[in-house]
């Protein structure tokens, strides 16, 4: 199991989970860079898309795979945190080192709206003991 994370997107509350096995370096700057806090935008050829700049940069190509909707993932030409929320033609593989596993619902219904209305604010912080997921 990977380490849990809260995502607060709007009024909406998300859980996630990294891929600490599948992409241990990027879980691990990310891990160090908690909590992350950001303004979103979505984006333009891949439908179905959001993602902020991080104070960063992660020079690996660990798990790259073609995202599905919940995937977390870390386009590292832009240092991009992307979230890809519903089902979507990606433009190919992308490193990805989470997931999203409760409120996928919550998090679509605002990241719909970040195309019309840029400038949603997110927090991704590591989930407290004891918190419940999703």
């Amino acid at each position: 199991m990977g380490t849990k994370l809260t995502i607060l997107i709007d009024d909406e509350e998300c859980t996630a989970e990294l891929l600490n096995e599948e992409a241990p370096q990027i879980c691990a700057a990310i891990e160090a860079a908690l909590p992350l806090s950001g303004v979103l935008s979505h984006a333009k050829l891949v439908d179905r898309e959001v993602f902020f700049p991080v104070p960063f940069y992660i020079d690996v190509q660990e798990n790259p795979k073609v995202s599905e909707k919940g995937d977390l993932a870390f386009w590292n030409a832009r240092q991009t945190f992307c979230i890809f929320y519903d089902d979507m033609i990606p433009l190919g593989a992308t490193p990805t080192f989470g997931r999203i596993t409760g409120n996928l619902a919550g998090f679509q219904r605002v990241a719909v709206k970040v195309w019309e209305r840029p400038g949603t604010k997110i927090t991704i912080s590591r989930q407290r003991e004891g918190e419940r997921e999703g």
